[in-house]
């Protein structure tokens, strides 16, 4: 046994001496794949941390400061408290109670007051979503890499089936040859695992520093590592390598020498494999896609709104394997096409990449498989950031680009003289209060501000008894115009009607976060719910807009030119720019996830055909016998790169656009942004582009090793 042990070691490492290129790749593939998704797990802990660790400093933006307590010493304005004290809020429709239970989680309210879980569950949904998204995407580049080891070693041991037969001619047992290859698997294995763990520290500090994060928030400044979460990705890691061989080592058992060592020709093996596309196969897809859309609106309203992205994703993935079963017959579609168009020009090498290509379609396929897989994901990936980003822009053009923002420096102790300043400027001027924040963030406006624009354009007015609720604010309680909104105190119950859904009204611009700051209802003056309290704070900021709608960009403005009642803060459009750069600042991760695993893919392009190369020494030392030079066999393999390319980045477009369109859909319905799915024509082709690019590089390699082939050293062989 030891002995069997000392030969298959032995044996074992020849191999991957031998085959140093591929073991390289190997070990890269795996080191990549743990390196991008172990990084997160450490970014994805401590951003956790960081929401665990304090949920009220996370829910307010990180404003330290008491939210609801007023002290401007400098106006003159002693400090008071600004929060009513509240019971609790109920919502009503069309007389019936439609939520209830909502108490505001705001200091000095009431019994009820401090409750941090429901402060800090504000959003929440929109950060489980994108932590969700990232491990997601991570877990796709794990797989990319898994998919790598698990079928080098198939095609490493297909390629290598002659070399096995002589082993067994010259003694060697099968079990020996099985464990030589289980001992190949393991240390590539292990020591691409642990090359990833190690580098993921790194990384996952290097991401950390650079205030990238899973949720957009600002991570903790030194790294916590969940080890218990990377030793299990340590063990998945080794075991899909070992697994890569489970089934070569049982072909080994069943591998008849005779068959395998007598003598073949390419053309019989060539015959009956060209495109047939006969069969209900070729229909499986477009069905499932027309009964998903058939069943669709049924299912929206039958589950739940995570039971229903769950049935989408598992929808989408048999979609995604059954246009993959697509992979053989577009092969060979393209190989046809790709005959016919280069035969005028490279007649010799149109013929032979072609005749090889379709020898070898199912193992190249595995190849267009991975390639589906990292493009697919990077479709996806742009059309859902694009889709939140034109969220963001549609936003910012009512929200923030028309106003420009202030704050008060001084009591206007002469309000004509301020009207006049408004009047030279030409604005329309609205007087905010000091917004409060909590499970219902609360912010007044003066009502003579507002109402003269409102009646202008056919808008109900505000008045007392009646609210204004920010879309973002509209979309967490599911309200729309026309609900109640019942707000009870110890001595009184005060009910307000919901009279407009809008953003163009309310909004000041300041730090936090992005979710919390579009979350506001807007009251009037003369509540008496506010009477004595937050009403005091009214005209602290201000909110102002050219009359005639033009833009501050187009018309500028001086700091100065409402002083001294009113300093200008910041323009609207300048802040819109900011929060799209935060939003760019945020989805650096996925950049990060997104740039690794196309390295993966090249790679795994790369060494699939390695492999094959290595496995056609002696086609090649015949081809170039004959008089094929070797600027020939590497148009041959660049040629099938290039189609790899092509038919990978068709597909890719293809599921991925698939894959967009529901992620965009569920976190419509799972979040409280306004997503829209939007096909980017030039962003597709963009990403196909590169798609082709990629396997065209990774073939160069692959090409040039083939070039370099050694006839007379090939042709002794055996």
């Amino acid at each position: 046994m030891l002995s069997t042990l000392g030969l298959a070691g032995l044996l074992a490492w020849r191999s991957l001496r031998h085959h140093r290129v591929v073991a390289i790749a190997t070990v890269l593939g795996v080191a990549i794949g743990m390196t991008v998704v172990c990084a997160v797990l450490i970014v994805d802990n401590n951003t956790r941390a960081v929401a665990i660790a304090n949920p009220i400093e996370e829910a307010t933006g990180g404003n330290k400061a008491e939210p609801n307590v007023l002290s401007r010493q400098y106006l003159g304005i002693p400090a008071i408290s600004i929060a009513p004290r509240i019971e609790s809020i109920k919502f009503e429709r069309s007389g019936e109670e439609v939520s209830s239970g909502l108490v505001p989680s705001q200091r000095g309210q009431g019994r009820l007051a401090n409750n941090k879980k429901t402060l800090a569950a504000q959003g929440e949904e929109d950060y489980v979503a994108m932590r969700l998204a990232v491990r997601l995407s991570s877990l796709l580049t794990f797989l990319v890499g898994a998919v790598i080891v698990f079928f080098t070693m198939r095609f490493s041991v297909a390629a290598r089936a002659r070399e096995f037969c002589l082993l067994l001619c010259l003694g060697e047992s099968r079990a020996g040859v099985a464990i030589s290859l289980l001992l190949e698997a393991a240390i590539l294995g292990i020591l691409g695992t642990i090359v990833g763990l190690l580098l993921s520290m790194p990384a996952g500090r290097m991401l950390l520093a650079e205030g990238i994060s899973t949720t957009g928030q600002r991570p903790v400044g030194s790294a916590i590592i969940p080890w218990p979460e990377l030793l299990a990705m340590t063990g998945v890691s080794v075991m899909i390598a070992l697994l890569g061989v489970a089934g070569p080592v049982r072909s080994i058992f069943r591998m008849e020498i005779a068959q395998v060592l007598q003598p073949g020709f390419l053309s019989e093996d060539a015959q009956g494999r060209d495109l047939k596309p006969t069969g209900l196969w070729w229909l499986l897809p477009p069905a499932i896609a027309a009964a998903y859309v058939l069943g669709r609106p049924f299912l929206i309203s039958w589950l739940s709104v995570v039971h229903f992205f769950l049935f989408e994703a598992a929808f989408v993935t048999i979609l995604a394997a059954a246009t993959l079963w697509w992979v053989t017959p577009l092969l060979r579609g393209t190989i046809r096409i790709f005959e016919s168009a280069i035969k005028p020009i490279l007649p010799l090498e149109a013929l032979l990449t072609g005749r090889r290509m379709r020898l070898a379609v199912k193992q190249i396929g595995f190849a267009v498989i991975g390639i589906v897989l990292v493009f697919s994901m990077l479709t996806a990936l742009h059309d859902i950031t694009r889709s939140l980003k034109d969220e963001i822009a549609r936003w910012s053009q009512v929200a923030l680009v028309p106003y420009i923002f202030y704050e008060r420096t001084s009591v206007p102790s002469e309000p004509e003289a301020f009207k006049d300043l408004i009047e030279l400027n030409e604005l329309v001027f609205y007087r905010l209060s000091q917004k409060l924040p909590g499970a219902l963030p609360m912010r007044l406006v003066k009502s003579d501000d507002v109402n003269p624009v409102r009646e202008a354009v056919g808008r109900p007015l505000l008045l007392p008894g009646t609210v204004i609720f920010s879309k973002t604010l509209a979309a967490r309680f599911d309200l729309t115009i026309g609900d109640k909104i019942i707000i009870a105190q110890k001595e009184k119950t005060h009910r307000f009607e919901l009279i407009d859904v809008a953003d163009d009204l309310g909004f000041y611009s300041e730090d936090g976060k992005y979710i919390d700051l579009r979350s506001y209802a807007i009251f009037s003056d003369g509540n008496p719910l506010f009477e004595g309290n937050l009403e005091r704070t009214l005209g602290l900021y201000g909110v102002a807009q050219f009359k005639d709608g033009s833009l501050p960009l187009y018309r500028p403005i001086r700091n100065d030119a409402l002083y001294p009642y009113y300093l200008r803060t910041r323009f609207g459009l300048v802040s819109g720019y900011l929060q799209t750069k935060e939003i760019d600042r945020d989805f650096l991760i996925f950049d990060f996830i997104l740039v690794m695993t196309i390295i993966l893919a090249t790679i795994g392009v790369a060494n699939t055909l390695l492999i094959q190369v290595h496995g056609r020494e002696r086609e090649f030392s015949v081809l170039r016998t004959i008089g094929m030079d070797k600027f020939q066999v590497i148009k041959m393999l660049v040629a099938e790169g290039l189609i790899v390319g092509f038919v990978g980045a068709l597909l890719a477009a293809v599921v991925g656009n698939i894959l967009g369109a529901v992620s965009v859909s569920f976190l419509d319905h799972f979040t409280l942004f306004d997503y829209r799915f939007l096909i980017s024509i030039y962003a597709t082709g963009v990403i196909s582009l590169i798609c082709i690019v990629t396997c065209l590089i990774a073939s160069i390699y692959p090409a040039v090793v083939a070039a370099r082939t050694s006839s007379a050293e090939s042709l002794h062989y055996e």
